[in-house]
């Protein structure tokens, strides 16, 4: 067959888009451990590794007939943590379902020592070291954050992980009150 130079071009160009797409979207995962990397607010999968998917309805019910722990993962951009006294400055007020606790920063695919261990602490404490309790990880719609830190407990040894990938946006698009939090400190003397 023979093929003129503006064939072959794009045919060239075709293949070289396909590279750059599959290159772009493989840079957006950690090679080593699978979880997201960069661009943590796009469309999220429908499914989580270690980690029970569940729609708003199923929120409600978690909490109406479970001890589940709710965990808000939002990330506060820009912001670490006073190193002093552990709270987080500078950050945009939040409103979460009620009964949660806000995490911030614990969601990334690459934690920093610090973060994973302030994620860990926290939950444990909240489950008081009960690694089967239901623990609700939450954040935005479309959120990484919340599928990686699903992620970050499972490998843990927490059992039932719970994900919205709706989040906030969902519990109050079906009319549920949402409440103003202040993210937990950070305990800086550990």
């Amino acid at each position: 067959m023979f093929m003129t130079r503006n064939m072959v071009n794009f045919v060239v160009i075709c293949f070289c888009t396909i590279v750059l797409i599959t290159s772009a979207t493989e840079s957006n995962f950690d090679p080593e451990n699978g979880l997201r990397i960069h661009h943590y607010t796009e469309p999220v999968p429908d499914t989580v590794p270690g980690g029970i998917v569940v729609d708003t309805e199923g929120v409600k019910k978690l909490i109406d007939k479970t001890d589940a722990i709710l965990i808000d993962v939002l990330s506060i951009s820009g912001v670490r943590y006073d190193e002093l006294d552990g709270s987080w400055p500078d950050h945009e007020p939040r409103y979460n379902i009620p009964g949660s606790s806000w995490l911030p920063n614990v969601g990334y695919g690459r934690p920093s020592a610090d973060m994973l261990k302030y994620f860990l602490d926290a939950v444990a404490e909240a489950t008081a070291g009960e690694r089967s309790r239901p623990v609700l990880i939450y954040c935005i719609s479309d959120c990484w954050m919340g599928w990686n830190a699903v992620q970050h407990l499972s490998r843990a040894g927490y059992t039932r992980v719970y994900w919205s990938p709706t989040g906030t946006d969902g519990w109050s698009a079906m009319g549920y009150e949402l409440e103003l939090t202040e993210p937990t400190p950070v305990n800086v003397d550990s």
